[in-house]
Parts: structure tokens; C-alpha cells; sequence
């Protein structure tokens, strides 16, 4: 996924290069931003402000073998969309889970209204989460990100990161009831 040389060229200045590395990123990174700003617009505005970042950023970026740059452009977004939200709120608030999201097709009707209701009663239990518990449940289920990512866009300890997720989930449990099982803990 990461390519050094594309990375190289961009932290030397090329702007085709830079250009490439929107085209991977913007969608997910739009998408992950979109997740915390209600407003079309501003979610724009703030993907603009992620990348202009970036580019300010590449000079300084130290290129190597493994290195996850992914996570590099995760941090850059969620500081930025961290920063829109205290200028706007002065407290930082996440917001409920996008209807949008795909999720299990079945057939009958009657599945299809259970399964609405159930992601309803989610995205309700959502909101009594702490800040953090709903950072980790998003960019580990919504972002689909692995622990690892999860730790470098949070700065946070592997263990903390896992322990911050068990304790989210086992707290949706109780706010659902134990009808709900989550899966990637």
C-alpha cells in the first residue's frame, strides 16, 4: 500500500507526487472526517486543511522501511478535525454513526426492520460513551483500522488501546443488554 519512492518524490517537493497520495487517501480520510463533522462543507474544508498540512509536513517526514504512513495521515485529520471542534464548541463532540455505513443485507423484511432497530439501539448506546471509548470504537470498527494503527493515530499504548476497547464494548453490552456481540475484541 505504502510506497516509498511515491513518498520520496513527495517529500522532495513533487506535486504529482503529492497528488497521487491525495488520490489513495481523500476518500478514507474524507470518510473519517465525515464520521466527526455533521456538515458536508466543513468535513470539506477540514480534508483541505489535513492535506495542506501534509504537505507542510513532508519536508520533515522521516521515510523508512515499515514506517505506516496511513497513520501518519490519521493523526494529521484527527488533529485537525480536534482543532475545528474547539475553535467551534470549545469542547471536542463526536458525532452518531453514519446511516450510511455498509452493513449485512438480508432478505426478508422482517430482518431488515430487526436489523435497523438493532443499529439504532447502537447508535443511541453510542452517545453514553466517553469521548475515548467512541475514538477507539470508531477507528477500529468504523475505520476499520487494526491495533497497531489505532495506537499510532491515538498515541496511545497497544495495551491501552485493547484495554479502551474491551471496556467500550463491555460498556455497550450493558447499555444494550447481552443480546449484542461484538466481534473484533
Amino acid at each position: 500500500m505504502e510506497n516509498l519512492e511515491l513518498l520520496e518524490k513527495a517529500k522532495n517537493g513533487d506535486s504529482q507526487a503529492f497528488g497521487q497520495i491525495y488520490d489513495l487517501f481523500a476518500d478514507r480520510i474524507f470518510k473519517y472526517i465525515r464520521f466527526k463533522i455533521s456538515e458536508t462543507a466543513q468535513a470539506e474544508d477540514i480534508l483541505q486543511e489535513v492535506f495542506i498540512r501534509a504537505w507542510r509536513g513532508m519536508p520533515t517526514l522521516k521515510i523508512e522501511p515499515g514506517m505506516n504512513f496511513q497513520a501518519w495521515m490519521y493523526k494529521i485529520a484527527q488533529n485537525a478535525v480536534n482543532d475545528h471542534l474547539r475553535k467551534v464548541y470549545r469542547a471536542p463532540d463526536i458525532q452518531e454513526l453514519d446511516e450510511n455505513l455498509p452493513v449485512y443485507q438480508s432478505s426478508s423484511a422482517a430482518e431488515k426492520i430487526d436489523l435497523k432497530s438493532e443499529i439504532e439501539a447502537v447508535k443511541a448506546a453510542f452517545d453514553f460513551l466517553p469521548a475515548q471509548y467512541k475514538e477507539i470504537l470508531e477507528l477500529r470498527y468504523i475505520q476499520d483500522l487494526n491495533i497497531d494503527e489505532v495506537c499510532k493515530i491515538t498515541g496511545k499504548t497497544n495495551l491501552a488501546v485493547r484495554l479502551a476497547q474491551h471496556r467500550a464494548l463491555k460498556q455497550l453490552r450493558k447499555i444494550l443488554g447481552e443480546k449484542y456481540v461484538f466481534r473484533h475484541e
